[in-house]
């Protein structure tokens, strides 16, 4: 009876391994994509129109499978007859959704005063009928927990986005690009699915159930959708109060910040949800390890939230030359970045011990509350700060957040917040200490390299930040990876 645990366990720790990996590729050949086009071809305002439509594209990919994947996941068996229904189901729902962003994607251009915006929605929106070539591959694929193939076709379909994206921007098309690439993105992965779990319909469709499978795959799907919205809105709110240019440098300022905290936070909430889930019925084990994985998020992220911290300036003029004045925004959203380090995982606990309807009301608050301060922010300290007006509602808007969400992860494991904050404040310290030397350097240095520059402030901050933690927690880079693995 003991074999299939330590057969799932396996099964759990090699999926880990190839999303890490996956993810890892992602992160550095999306940013390595960014800078060459930033450096040659594409300017701040172009990037700048590109983002109204592109932060839209994930809507529509949410929209893509209304959810219901997770029914074909969560099932314990599963029949052709179900295969079947699902497929027609969602080939309506994409049908429908693909007909409102026709209607809507001119509206969004207008609201914009950029009509192309709407245009590239309805580009981009053709994947939504697309996707139905591996829909049910990729449903298939996650539920026999064959992560290995999906990360396989994910780095390569996201390669071709890349070299899509470059090619089309050397032809004389830097806003299009960014729907060239990600359209690519979607043939290669309908393509490499179909060769790894090959899946046809077959028979008429029967809508028995429907209303279930989307209501179930609503629930599944509603955070996410929201998680979104709250995560990107402040880029329609920059567009429409500072215009296109000044969109297009923040973005640069939210990428260069949050994606990579965002791709280490993924990674560490995946390991934690099955380990998380496992330990629902052992609460004084459950807390342990939720404060184990609070500690490594933190670990992990505090490097980079330090080096961007002490050298924005310089890492913005490397790799992002054409983008100037950026600095105090980058610097305003590492302290975003180091809040939801601590934030992601409250959502697998709550998942794990089965409140996945409380963090659809979080995100629900969350909504409110950012796009709320984004809103208020642009328009009432606009004029004298800029865009950077609304990176400072996010620093004051966020704290609200974790303190919603917090209240009710912590309330579950009987933990009180005074404890919870008494864990990590010694970590998050450390980081505080390490950016000192780093700025006191960087105030002495005289007039040098800029490469040479940020690794003497960059260098001496995380030696610090280094030290510090290995010093006082034991968190050192090999034991991170040590615990992860356990």
């Amino acid at each position: 009876m003991s074999a299939e645990p330590d057969d799932i366990g396996r099964k759990v720790t090699r999926a880990v391994a190839w999303v890490g990996a996956a993810s890892a590729i992602v992160a550095v050949f999306d940013a390595c994509a960014l800078a060459i086009l930033m450096w040659h071809w594409v300017t701040p305002t172009q990037f700048g129109v590109a983002s109204l439509a592109a932060t839209l594209f994930y809507f529509l990919d949410l929209v893509t499978e209304a959810g219901l994947s997770s029914v074909l996941i969560q099932r314990e068996s599963l029949d052709d007859k179900t295969l079947n229904d699902v497929f027609w189901l969602n080939l309506i729902t994409s049908v429908a959704a693909f007909a409102l962003v026709l209607g809507l994607g001119p509206l969004v251009g207008w609201i914009q005063g950029e009509p192309i915006v709407g245009w590239m929605l309805i580009a981009y929106g053709t994947k939504l009928l697309y996707q139905n070539v591996y829909f049910i591959p990729a449903a298939l694929l996650r539920r026999e927990m064959r992560f290995k193939e999906l990360s396989v076709v994910r780095t390569v379909a996201n390669a071709g986005d890349g070299i899509t994206k470059v090619v089309f921007a050397a032809m004389g098309e830097p806003v299009w690009c960014f729907v060239a690439g990600p359209l690519a993105r979607v043939l290669i992965t309908g393509i490499g699915l179909q060769l790894f779990r090959p899946w046809r319909p077959r028979g008429r469709p029967s809508l028995t159930g429907a209303r279930e499978m989307l209501k179930f795959g609503f629930k599944t799907t509603g955070s996410q959708y929201l998680a979104h919205f709250y995560n990107n809105i402040s880029h329609q709110v920059v567009g429409f109060y500072f215009g296109s240019a000044a969109l297009g440098a923040y973005r640069v300022a939210y990428e260069l910040v949050l994606y990579p905290i965002n791709w280490v936070s993924n990674v560490v909430a995946q390991v934690a949800f099955p380990a998380l889930a496992r330990l629902r019925g052992r609460p004084n084990d459950l807390a342990a390890q939720f404060l184990r994985f609070s500690r490594q998020n933190l670990a992990v992220a505090l490097p980079l939230l330090v080096l961007l911290m002490v050298g924005a300036e310089e890492i913005v003029t490397l790799v992002f030359p054409r983008v100037e004045h950026i600095e105090i925004p980058v610097r305003m959203l590492c302290v975003v970045g180091l809040l939801r380090a601590i934030d992601c995982l409250y959502l697998p606990l709550l998942d794990a011990m089965g409140f996945a309807g409380r963090n659809l009301a979080v995100a629900g608050v969350a909504a409110i509350v950012l796009a709320t301060g984004d809103i208020v922010f642009a328009s009432t300290l606009g004029d004298s700060m800029g865009f950077t007006a609304v990176a400072l509602g996010r620093m004051v808007g966020y704290p609200i957040v974790i303190a919603v969400h917090a209240s009710l992860a912590l309330g579950q494991l009987g933990m009180s917040a005074a404890s919870y904050v008494r864990h990590l404040a010694s970590i998050v310290a450390c980081g505080v200490v390490a950016v000192v030397p780093g700025f006191v350097l960087s105030y002495l240095l005289p007039p040098m390299a800029t490469g040479l520059r940020l690794a003497a402030v960059g260098g001496i901050s995380l030696l610090t930040l280094a030290t510090l933690l290995a010093r006082f927690h034991g968190l050192s880079l090999r034991a991170i990876v040590r615990e992860l693995r356990r």
